[in-house]
């Protein structure tokens, strides 16, 4: 039975971030600058978030619990003992592990593998250690309870303040080739020098790859982010290619490009099962129709291609056909209406009860 705080209630959390221009912005930056104006009668929330540890117990004395975002290495393990040891001891602060990625078995192409390989018994003694773990999926979920027993799903959703109103790119007028948008870190793909060591491999397929070489005539093909090296002799001389932008700057440079179509393909790999829906998120938000590969994060999509030359007929059909895209995107924005932004659906406030159900506390008002 779930205990509701006393009212008045102050809800206090610390947040350090592992990454400041990825999902670290997303699920502790963003919320952390909207909970702060969350307006719920009898309560006063306070978010703060950096990224060097502060060791003095009487800082953490008011805070209701303290999180550790993407902490993977040696020293972060010695923080989280500390904390455990020095200043849990004196506050009864709890601690909190937050991630968002499957962090074992990541595919040899991609550049962080050898990383985390490197500090796989660290991670699970930090998720060991901890008095919880957040994470951002199902599939994390059941990967991390391996080694805690409190996991707990928050999904991804995105800041509406920043991304602004949906514009569906199919009401707006536009002259020349259907403009086709892949945007993604550069660890989707094998980079310089992992191929330089013999090491090949990627979330594009060699038909995707076949694909887009002989279409470049045919469509925009616009590459944002990494960019994969079967297809460099076409870099901005047949796809246009940007490259990597601030997290803050992205979602205005995305919709900048009014892409008809985004494309999410991903190789079926527990690595990628893994990942959250963020891309679906993204192309419902910028008004484009969605092109998937089938694996767990986008299961409702209207687009989901088991195959390159599944991808590819997608692409083709979708390319030609206005109404098509319509549909794509409209039935893709009912899929994600609910989580797409923070800012609706209570999405902050089940945020903030997914960390206090961890302790048999809920907030005490009407859901």
């Amino acid at each position: 039975m779930l205990q509701p705080i006393k009212k008045p209630g102050k809800v206090a959390m610390m947040s350090y971030c592992g990454d400041l221009q990825g999902v670290g912005t997303i699920r502790i930056i963003y919320p952390t600058l909207l909970l702060n104006h969350l307006r719920i009668p009898g309560y006063q929330f306070q978010a703060s978030y950096g990224i060097h540890y502060i060791n003095d117990p009487m800082f953490y004395k008011n805070f209701t619990f303290v999180q550790f975002q993407r902490a993977a290495t040696d020293p972060h393990l010695e923080m989280v003992r500390h904390f455990k040891k020095v200043i849990r001891n004196n506050t009864k602060t709890p601690v909190i592990y937050e991630i968002d990625d499957l962090l074992f078995d990541i595919p040899e192409w991609n550049y962080a593998s050898s990383f985390y390989a490197k500090y796989r018994k660290t991670i699970e003694s930090i998720m060991s250690e901890v008095d919880g773990i957040i994470v951002s999926t199902e599939f994390l979920k059941e990967q991390y309870s391996k080694f805690n027993v409190k996991v707990a799903v928050i999904p991804n959703h995105l800041p509406k303040f920043v991304w602004g109103d949906i514009v569906p790119q199919h009401t707006i007028e536009k002259k020349g080739k259907v403009r086709i948008v892949w945007a993604g870190s550069e660890n989707h793909f094998a980079n310089k020098n992992l191929i330089d060591k013999g090491i090949r491999g990627g979330d594009f397929g060699p038909g995707l790859i076949h694909f887009i070489k002989l279409t470049v005539d045919q469509y925009d093909w616009i590459i944002c982010g990494g960019y994969p090296d079967e297809l460099s002799h076409l870099k901005n001389n047949g796809i246009k290619y940007y490259g990597w932008r601030n997290i803050f700057e992205y979602p205005s440079f995305i919709k900048s490009l009014q892409p008809d179509i985004m494309i999410a393909p991903l190789q079926n790999n527990d690595f990628n099962r893994a990942k959250s829906n963020l891309k679906m998120l993204e192309a419902v938000a910028v008004g484009a129709a969605g092109i998937y590969s089938n694996v767990e994060p986008y299961k409702g999509a209207m687009m989901l291609a088991n195959t390159d030359e599944e991808m590819v007929e997608m692409i083709y059909q979708a390319a030609k056909d206005t109404d098509l895209r319509r549909k794509i995107f409209e039935h893709d924005l009912q899929v994600v209406d609910e989580v797409l932004y923070w800012e609706k659906n209570e999405n902050l406030q089940k945020y903030i009860e997914t960390y206090l159900r961890f302790f048999n506390r809920c907030l005490d008002v009407d859901s």
